[in-house]
C-alpha cells in the first residue's frame, strides 16, 4: 500500500483499519504520524459534542423564543440545535464514554503501584494471542509482559498487562466484555495519558508516562 492509497482509507475510517493500512502506518515516517494527528482530530470532536446540556436548557430556548417571536427566526434552530444533542446524549450515550474509561484506566494503575515492582516471567506469545481474543494484532513487537493479573472494573473484569518497552514499562488494561460503544478518547491526568480504543470485541487502555509513549504502543495496534 502506498501512502495516497492509505491516506485515502485513513480519512474514511481511522479506527478501523485494514491489516495493510495498518501496516503501512506502523512503518511509514508520514503516514504513522498523520494518523495519530488524525485520530487526535476524531477524539477531540467526540468531547466536544460530550459537554453537558444544562438541565432544562431546551425549555428555557423555546420559552425565550416564543416571547420573541418577531425578532428571531433562528431561535427555531437553535432550540433544534440543543435538542438534537440532548437526543445524541440520550440514544447513544456509549459513544462518549471513551473519556471515562480512559481516567478509570489512570485512577487503576496509580492504585496498583506493585505492578511495577512485581516481576515475572510470561510467554512471549501472551500479548499477541490476549490483544488476538480482541481481533486486534501487533504491527510490531512491543516487549516482554512483566506483570498480568485479573481485575475488576466498572467495564467487567480486565487483563491488566505490564509491558517493558524500550521506552519504559506501560499498561495495557484489556476489557473483552466491555459491551459499551466506546470511541477512541486520549486523557492525561496525575503524571498519566492513557488511550482508550474500541476492539472488535470489548475496549484496550492503553496507560504510560506520557502522551507520546501512550500514541507510540497505539501506532503497534492493528484494529481490525
Amino acid at each position: 500500500m502506498n501512502c495516497i492509497d492509505f491516506r485515502r482509507e485513513a480519512l474514511v475510517q481511522p479506527l478501523r483499519l485494514a491489516a495493510a493500512a495498518g501496516d503501512h502506518a506502523a512503518g511509514c515516517e508520514t503516514c504513522g504520524p498523520f494518523l495519530a494527528r488524525l485520530r487526535e482530530m476524531d477524539a477531540e470532536l467526540h468531547q466536544a459534542m460530550s459537554i453537558a446540556v444544562p438541565d432544562g436548557l431546551a425549555e428555557r430556548v423555546l420559552v425565550a423564543h416564543g416571547t420573541r417571536r418577531g425578532r428571531a427566526p433562528w431561535g427555531w434552530a437553535i432550540a433544534a440545535s440543543v435538542l438534537l444533542v440532548a437526543g445524541l446524549a440520550w440514544v447513544a450515550p456509549g459513544m462518549f464514554f471513551g473519556r471515562t474509561l480512559a481516567g478509570e484506566a489512570i485512577a487503576h494503575v496509580i492504585h496498583e503501584p506493585q505492578s511495577f515492582r512485581l516481576v515475572s516471567d510470561h510467554s512471549e506469545g501472551m500479548l499477541p494471542k490476549e490483544l488476538a481474543a480482541q481481533g486486534v494484532r501487533l504491527a510490531r513487537e512491543l516487549g516482554r509482559v512483566t506483570y498480568a493479573t485479573l481485575c475488576p472494573t466498572s467495564a467487567g473484569k480486565a487483563q491488566h498487562l505490564v509491558v517493558s518497552t524500550a521506552a519504559g514499562p506501560v499498561t495495557l488494561l484489556l476489557f473483552p466484555s466491555d459491551s459499551t460503544r466506546r470511541r477512541r478518547a486520549v486523557v492525561e491526568a496525575d503524571g498519566y495519558a492513557a488511550i482508550t480504543l474500541p476492539a472488535a470485541r470489548g475496549s484496550i487502555a492503553i496507560v504510560a508516562a506520557s502522551r507520546a509513549q501512550a500514541l507510540a504502543i497505539e501506532s503497534s495496534l492493528v484494529l481490525s
